[in-house]
C-alpha cells in the first residue's frame, strides 16, 4: 500500500522512556500499515529509538503532576503540532499525555482520539487532590472518542468512580505491550544471571528475591524492606530501579537499601534480564498498578511472583499456581508469603515457574498483542468512516 493512502496515526506519551522501552517495536510494526509519528517530552537528547522504529519523533514538553499553566502551554503547542501533522488518529498513554493530546486533538479536529488508561492515581488519593484527578480523567474521557482501560481492574475503577459512561474495551487480556519472548529468553539470560550472582557474592544455596521498579513510595518498597528483614540469613534481595524524585521512598528505606549486607541495590538498569534470571522469586508490593510489565517479564523467564492484590497483578497471578497475592501496605502478610516460598522444594518452585511461563506465553506474547492492536485501529478507523 502506498504511504499516500495510509491512515496517519500519532502516538503520544508523557515521557520518551515509554516509547523506547515499554512500547518498543510496536510503532515500527504499526508503521507497515499506517503512517506513524511519535510525540513525547524531549527529556533527553538520545532519541535513537526514532531511527530504530523508522518513524518521526516530535518533542513537546509535558510536565508531570498538577501544573495548570504548563499544561495550557503544552495544549496550545500540541494543537498547532496536530494541525500541522493532520493525523487521522491520535492515541495517548499516561495521564498528562492524555490530558494534553485529547483536548488538543478535539480542538484541532482529529477524528479518532484514543486514550489508554494505565495505572490510575486517584483511587489511592484522598480529599481535594483526588477530586482534581477525577475531574481531569473525566475531561480526558469527554474529549476522547475511545477509552481503553489497560486491564479489567482499571475498567472497574473508571466505572466505580463514574469517570465516563462511554463504552470501554480492554484489548486482549490487558497490558499495552505484551512480552518479547525472544528478548526475555530463559536460556539466553542464564549466563548473565549467574555472572550477576557471582559479582554480588550470592552463593548458590541462597534464596534470592528481586524487586524491579521505580523507588516510589507507592511501590511498597518500605514494606518490602521491612518484610525482608524478618527473613532468615539465607535470603538475599536484588533491587533494580532508580529513585523517583517526584514521590521518593523515605530516608530510612533508602538507608537500608544502601547499607544492608544482603540487599543489593543496582539502581536503574536498562536490561533487567540478569536480575530476573539471578532471582528465585519476583516481589512487587505496589499500592497501585495498571498492568505491571515486570510481572509479565518475570513469568516469561519462568519466575513466580509475590504481588499485592491490586489491579493488574490480580489479573495475572493465579494464587498458588504462578504466584501469590498479599494485601497492600501490610508487612506481616508479605513477610509470611516470602518465608512460605523460601520453604518450598526446588521441584515445586520449578513447577510454579513453568506454569508462570505457560500463562504468559499463551496470553501476553508481544506479536499476538501487535496483531490485536492492528485489528483495534482498523475497527476504530472503520467506525469513524461509517459515522
Amino acid at each position: 500500500m502506498s504511504s499516500t493512502f495510509k491512515k496517519k496515526l500519532v502516538i503520544v506519551t508523557t515521557v520518551p522512556e515509554t516509547l523506547s522501552s515499554i512500547l518498543k517495536g510496536q510503532p515500527h510494526f504499526l508503521n507497515k500499515m499506517y503512517d506513524v509519528s511519535l510525540i513525547s517530552s524531549p527529556e533527553s537528547t538520545d532519541h535513537r529509538f526514532s531511527a530504530t522504529e523508522g518513524v518521526p519523533f516530535y518533542g513537546l514538553s509535558m510536565q508531570r503532576g498538577i501544573s495548570p499553566l504548563s499544561d495550557i502551554i503544552s495544549i496550545i503547542k500540541m494543537f498547532f503540532l496536530l494541525r500541522r501533522l493532520k493525523p487521522d488518529a491520535v492515541h495517548s498513554y499516561t495521564p498528562k499525555a492524555g490530558l494534553v493530546s485529547m483536548i488538543a486533538g478535539l480542538l484541532s479536529g482529529v477524528p479518532v482520539r484514543i486514550h489508554t488508561f494505565t495505572g490510575l492515581i486517584f483511587p489511592t488519593q484522598q480529599g481535594f487532590k483526588q477530586k482534581i484527578l477525577v475531574w481531569v480523567d473525566r475531561l480526558i474521557c469527554l474529549c476522547a472518542t475511545k477509552v481503553v482501560p489497560e486491564g479489567q481492574g482499571v475498567k472497574n475503577d473508571l466505572s466505580d468512580f463514574d469517570i465516563t459512561s462511554k463504552p470501554m474495551e480492554v484489548i486482549g487480556y490487558g497490558n499495552i505491550a505484551g512480552v518479547d519472548f525472544e528478548y526475555f529468553d530463559i536460556e539466553k539470560s542464564s549466563a548473565e544471571g549467574a555472572m550477576l550472582s557471582k559479582d554480588l557474592g550470592v552463593d548458590s544455596d541462597c534464596f534470592v528475591f528481586c524487586y524491579v521498579g521505580r523507588l516510589n513510595k507507592d511501590k511498597g518498597v518500605a514494606e518490602l524492606i521491612a518484610a525482608f528483614k524478618k527473613l532468615p540469613e539465607a535470603a538475599h534481595l536484588i533491587v533494580v530501579g532508580g529513585v523517583d524524585h517526584s514521590a521518593p521512598v523515605d530516608s530510612h528505606t533508602l538507608h537500608e537499601l544502601e547499607r544492608h549486607g544482603r540487599i543489593h541495590w543496582l539502581g536503574h538498569q536498562d536490561d533487567v534480564r540478569p536480575a530476573l534470571s539471578a532471582c528465585d522469586v519476583l516481589v512487587l508490593p505496589s499500592y497501585r498498578e495498571g498492568f505491571p510489565n515486570v510481572v509479565l517479564q518475570s513469568g516469561a523467564m519462568g519466575k513466580c511472583t509475590i504481588a499485592t492484590d491490586i489491579n493488574g497483578c490480580n489479573e495475572i497471578i493465579e494464587e498458588g499456581r504462578n504466584g501469590w497475592l498479599v494485601p497492600p501496605r501490610q508487612v506481616e502478610p508479605l513477610a509470611a508469603a516470602m518465608l512460605k516460598v523460601m520453604n518450598l522444594s526446588e521441584a515445586r518452585l520449578g513447577e510454579i515457574g513453568e506454569y508462570a511461563h505457560h500463562r504468559i506465553a499463551t496470553r501476553f506474547d508481544q506479536k499476538d498483542h501487535w496483531q490485536r492492536m492492528l485489528k483495534f485501529y482498523n475497527e476504530e478507523f472503520c467506525r469513524e468512516e461509517n459515522i
